[in-house]
């Protein structure tokens, strides 16, 4: 028969062969976890080039940081020179700027109208994800990426602003104005989106 020492070496012994193999274990889905995070690190994967990729996830970390929360509402404006590399393609350039988010508005830094626009919608409605803002008068391209708006969108002229997947105009400064005295602006914003953004009211203080 086996002594009583024999038969506690053996336990003792089959505890630590226990105790190895767990922090073994641990160590390994700790090293899969690590390896894992890491692949998913960058915010967006995609097949865009990496201008593009740079631009689109600028704004996702701004709402991974909160910067882009209703209470600090609003508008991404791209930089001056092309979002698309390589020649300029006015085409490849509405695309792009169009995946950025629902709502663009294409806009003169330097056009009263512009600003009416942008201010209003500022001032007036909570608009997720923000809306993206082309100012042309500082684009590198802007007078030629201006004549493939007018083709595309049938406007010209600036404000124009762009919601959803159709790429036609939704209006100028007046029309979009006209919309939100009547109270129809809101919904249309929405209806416009197509649940891909959500646009709600801002309220305001009633002494204000």
């Amino acid at each position: 028969m086996i002594s009583t020492r024999k038969l506690r070496l053996v336990v003792i012994a089959l505890a630590a062969i226990c105790v190895v193999f767990v922090l073994y274990a641990q160590k390994d889905s700790y090293s899969l976890a690590e390896s894992e995070s890491a692949q998913h690190g960058s915010l967006i994967e995609s097949a865009n080039n990496a201008k593009t990729d740079a631009a689109i996830n600028k704004e996702i970390s701004k709402d991974k940081d909160g910067t882009n929360s209703p209470q600090q509402q609003g508008s991404a404006k791209l930089p001056a020179e092309p979002i698309t590399s390589g020649p300029f393609d006015p085409a490849t350039e509405f695309l792009n700027t169009r995946a950025m988010a629902p709502m663009t508005v294409f806009s003169k830094s330097c056009c009263p109208y512009s600003k009416r626009l942008k201010q209003l919608l500022k001032d007036n409605y909570s608009i997720t994800p923000e809306p993206t803002v082309v100012e042309l008068d500082k684009h590198e391209h802007g007078a030629e990426f201006q004549e493939y708006l007018a083709k595309v969108t049938k406007r010209r002229t600036v404000p124009n602003l762009i919601v959803g997947a159709s790429p036609e105009s939704r209006g100028g400064c007046d029309d979009i104005v006209k919309l939100h005295e009547e109270g129809k602006l809101l919904e249309l914003l929405n209806v416009w989106g197509d649940k891909k953004m959500s646009v709600k009211l801002i309220e305001k203080p009633l002494n204000a």
